[in-house]
């Protein structure tokens, strides 16, 4: 009873102070939240800790290294010696390059700024440079940023994914943390300064050469404009081709898969024709043609008699095998071999004999020619045979046993 009688009383007691616990329980998870949130912020915060620090000039002789052999390739359009240096280059980037390495006498680089980057073996790094043109005495101070990183062989490397054209022209994919932790570094103070004194020593430079000025505030940005716009329309020139040409081996692959289709379906036809064909005999001479059609060409005639293969009908007419291949002949000229009346042969026309009694002496030659080899002679009261009319005015004929040729105006 005592313990049943304590249970009762600890939940009388919880159910009157229940609103103190609630707000004891929702006060213990904003701590837990709070103890969160501030835990990543430290382990972020000591991920990009080298930010916050102050530069480093100069102080790494690789970075300088790799800095001073950017910039020479840089000037002298070299994409290859450049992809030494930093990657990726894209192709309009690369193109830029080579378009602008025509202005480009020289770089010097000045100094080379650095601090810590998001991971072990990366800087985010400010080069201080200046940079001579064509046929212009002053060089124009810049002041240009890098990410730096380290490959899997130690040597440091450009990520060009950071790089000035990549942040205007986007056409490369970027890190999100990364980006992070560069907008912190161009936020900070001492880099800010470094900035607003390389802009103060180029407007220094602009106004104490007018040739620079001009050609920085004018001829450059006039010439760069017409760059992009024949790249622009090289570009859609390549794509047009690029398209033309998918659309080329798409029609093609098309095509193909049509006359496979078409052949495979030929090949089935062909057999059920072959399984169903017949022996046929042709009735008359019949021309054979390539169609099933009247207007069809003539390939060829079949003569009465001839037994053929029959594969089927169209049209009035029968498809025939002919000459290895198929072709078409009217059906009225078809039967069944066993219908089919056999063929007569043709009446040979025989030759009509007659004897007269010569009443002229006359030669018998050899061959129808007066000049002919003469082979006997006729008088009158001679009996000769006449064989037949030989044409051109003689008449084969016989006398006294031999056979010959005679003049037909001399046989009455």
């Amino acid at each position: 009873m005592g313990f049943k009688n304590g249970w009762h009383k600890c939940i009388e007691f919880i159910a009157d102070k229940w609103r103190y616990f609630l707000a004891a329980v929702i006060f213990g998870i904003i701590i837990l939240i709070l103890a969160f949130v501030v835990s990543k912020k430290t382990t972020q915060d000591e991920d990009i800790s080298g930010v916050y620090k102050d530069f480093q000039v100069d102080a790494n002789v690789e970075l300088n290294a790799l800095m001073v052999n950017y910039y020479n390739a840089y000037a002298a359009g070299d994409i290859n010696a450049l992809s030494a240096y930093a990657s990726p280059i894209s192709d309009g980037e690369a193109s830029y390059i080579k378009f602008m390495s025509q202005f480009i006498e020289a770089y010097n680089v000045v100094n080379v700024y650095s601090k810590k980057g998001l991971e072990d073996g990366s800087y985010l790094v400010s080069v201080y440079v200046k940079e001579k043109f064509v046929g212009i005495n002053t060089p124009a101070p810049g002041l240009e940023f890098f990410y730096v990183r380290t490959n899997e062989n130690g040597m440091l490397y450009i990520d060009n994914s950071y790089g000035t054209y990549n942040q205007k022209e986007n056409e490369t994919s970027q890190d999100p943390k990364v980006q992070e932790v560069i907008e912190i570094y161009n936020e900070r103070s001492d880099v800010m300064k470094l900035k607003k004194m390389v802009e103060e020593e180029l407007e220094e430079a602009l106004k104490s050469d007018p040739a620079l000025n001009q050609f920085l505030t004018e001829t450059i940005r006039t010439k760069i404009g017409e760059w992009k716009a024949q790249y622009k329309a090289q570009k859609e020139q390549q794509k047009a081709i690029a398209e033309a040409k998918a659309k080329e081996a798409a029609d093609a692959q098309a095509k193909a898969a049509q006359d496979a289709q078409a052949a495979a379906l030929k090949a089935q036809q062909d057999a059920q024709e072959e399984a169903n064909a017949t022996t046929v005999v042709i009735t008359e001479k019949v021309n054979v043609r390539d169609s099933a059609s009247e207007a069809g060409n003539v390939l060829g005639t079949l003569d009465g008699g001839t037994q053929v293969k029959k594969y089927a009908d169209e049209n009035g007419f029968s498809k025939i095998e002919y000459n290895g291949g198929k072709a078409y002949v009217k059906s009225d000229y078809v039967a069944p071999v066993n219908a089919a009346p056999a063929p007569q042969p043709e009446a040979q026309p025989q030759p009509t004999t007659n004897t007269v009694t010569l009443t002229n002496t006359v030669n018998v030659r050899g061959s129808k020619d007066e000049n002919g080899e003469r082979v006997a002679v006729g008088v009158p009261g001679d009996t000769v045979t006449v064989l037949g009319d030989a044409g051109d005015g003689w008449s084969r004929v016989s006398i006294k046993g031999i056979e010959g040729y005679m003049k037909t105006e001399f046989i009455h």
